[in-house]
């Protein structure tokens, strides 16, 4: 799933613009359920009307205030249709799309409207620009209380429907997916929607690798396989596997609390209630850290222990042990975690005991001043519907580390994944743990760091990032060993279901008799 995964003053715009986790978390689960059955069964009924009910209401009333292209309107509507049980970043994040939308659009056309049974009131609508002709999902839900307002809402990109009319649902040859590949590829470069690159690795060797685009646009400096790219909540999964290593050695235990091996952390009474394991599967009910205070100074924030008192102070959203929320904050206090158990500073655990073993010599975390050669430039639009790009040096965190942030090459994830299926991270029996106990997250499973759905009878794993200036994925035929990598220095965007539909043609060639 991404942080997946948008400043008057440079401060008050971050703001507005950085979207809560939890939000792009379930922006990615409705893209996904919005995507699957073009995967899997073919086109699903596209009404262009919405339904008939509060929500489906709301959204229309919603789409009227786009469409009449006046941003102060839009917001001033939006000041009374979101429920004020909506937290104030997100809020603000979706009233800046908003007004955005009413600025870019020239209007809206709904082209699919639907409820996914997997999320009992949550509304999907699929629209089009009429200037500019941009994709993009809104995800609304109306408050039970209050029929007249929305109790949450986002909008994010979406990639066309015509970009993968023609794409396969069953096996197909190597040469024809790397073929088909290649044609989404080049749409998305015709219309400067995609810069990076997609690796593809089967049977031992590479299927796929190319790349488009530009990593500075100011230059045109080409992308090409050597390029580093950030890779945004890809991360969590080294940190995941930094615990795992640490819980083989015996310094420490899946069941340990976080107030045993964090005691600086500033909130006792609640770390003796959160467990390692809660947060490996964003079940401790934590908050985020992306909140104002961050951005006011990011330069404060590098080590993990610089984030346990900002954390401490956040609204927690559940109890320990409850629902699956995507959390950052859980993955910067493992850590933290890390830190406390090894005695080493968690970027050079990481780079000693997973980024080495698995030979991934283009892979770490950068501050926002360094020079990292041949690191990309990450770039984002200013809107769903814009068509101009900007630089996101003052849309990411001084310094990546647990939760995300580092950057990597295709090659280096996909030794990752060679790495960690073969034993060479972890012992076979870590690995099912790891897998072992998932909560339902999406088309499937999160694991411990770890996405996991079934896909032709195969277990597709692996986890995406996006962020502005990011996206990124990497998914794993667990049972072939096949996998793909996807990076880009564009986003956020849903470029990263590319690799899904890719992963998904593996496993059904894994799957043939």
């Amino acid at each position: 799933m991404n942080d997946r995964p948008h400043f008057p003053r440079a401060t008050a715009r971050r703001r507005s613009r950085v979207r809560p986790c939890g939000a792009v978390a379930l922006l990615g689960i409705a893209l996904f359920a919005i995507a699957a059955p073009a995967m899997a069964q073919g086109p699903a009924p596209a009404p262009a009307t919405l339904p008939d009910s509060a929500v489906g209401r709301l959204a229309g009333a919603l789409i009227r205030q786009v469409d009449a292209g006046d941003p102060a309107r839009v917001q001033q509507w939006a000041s009374t249709a979101l429920s004020p049980s909506i937290g104030a970043d997100e809020k603000a994040a979706f009233v800046a799309d908003l007004a955005s939308a009413a600025r870019d659009s020239g209007g809206l056309d709904v082209l699919d409207a639907r409820v996914d049974p997997r999320m009992p009131g949550a509304l999907q609508v699929a629209v089009k620009a009429r200037r500019g002709g941009r994709h993009a999902l809104f995800w609304l839900v109306a408050d039970e209380a209050h029929a007249d307002q929305l109790a949450q809402a986002a909008l994010a990109p979406m990639d066309a429907p015509a970009l993968y009319a023609d794409w396969p649902r069953k096996a197909v040859t190597r040469a024809e997916l790397a073929q088909r590949v290649r044609v989404v590829l080049d749409r998305l470069a015709a219309s400067d929607d995609f810069s990076g690159c997609v690796t593809i690795r089967a049977g031992g060797r590479t299927v796929f690798d190319e790349c488009r685009g530009v990593a500075e646009r100011g230059f045109g400096a080409p992308v090409d396989g050597r390029t580093r790219f950030h890779v945004g909540s890809i991360n969590k999964m080294f940190t995941a596997v930094a615990v795992a290593q640490l819980v083989e050695a015996g310094k420490l235990s899946w069941d340990d609390t976080l107030a045993r091996r964090v005691p600086e952390y500033p909130d006792q009474a609640a770390a003796g209630k959160i467990t390692v394991w809660q947060l490996l599967h964003h079940t401790a009910g934590l908050g985020d850290f992306l909140v104002p205070e961050y951005f006011e100074h990011p330069e404060r924030f590098v080590d993990p222990v610089d984030y346990l008192d900002l954390i401490a102070r956040q609204p927690r959203v559940g109890p320990p042990g409850g629902d699956w929320n995507y959390s950052n904050a859980g993955y910067m206090l493992l850590g933290r975690i890390i830190e406390n158990a090894s005695g080493e500073r968690y970027f050079d655990y990481l780079q000693r005991h997973v980024f080495a073993p698995a030979r991934m010599d283009d892979t770490g975390f950068d501050s926002v001043d360094d020079v990292v050669p041949r690191l990309a430039v990450g770039y984002y639009r200013d809107g769903p519907f814009s068509d101009a790009w900007k630089a996101a040096w003052r849309k990411i965190g001084y310094k990546g580390g647990p939760a995300g942030g580092g950057y990597s090459t295709n090659a280096d994830l996909l030794r990752f994944a060679e790495a960690l299926r073969a034993g060479e991270l972890v012992k076979p029996a870590t690995l099912v743990r790891i897998f072992d106990g998932q909560v339902p997250a999406g088309p499937g499973g999160y694991a411990a760091g770890f996405g996991d759905r079934l896909s032709h009878g195969r277990h597709i794993r692996g986890h995406a990032g996006g962020i502005e200036g990011t996206t990124a994925n990497l998914q794993m035929v667990w049972e072939s060993g096949a996998a793909v990598a996807l990076t880009s220095n564009q986003g956020p965007s849903e470029h990263w279901m590319l690799a899904e539909r890719i992963a998904d043609l593996l496993a059904a060639e894994d799957a043939k008799p």
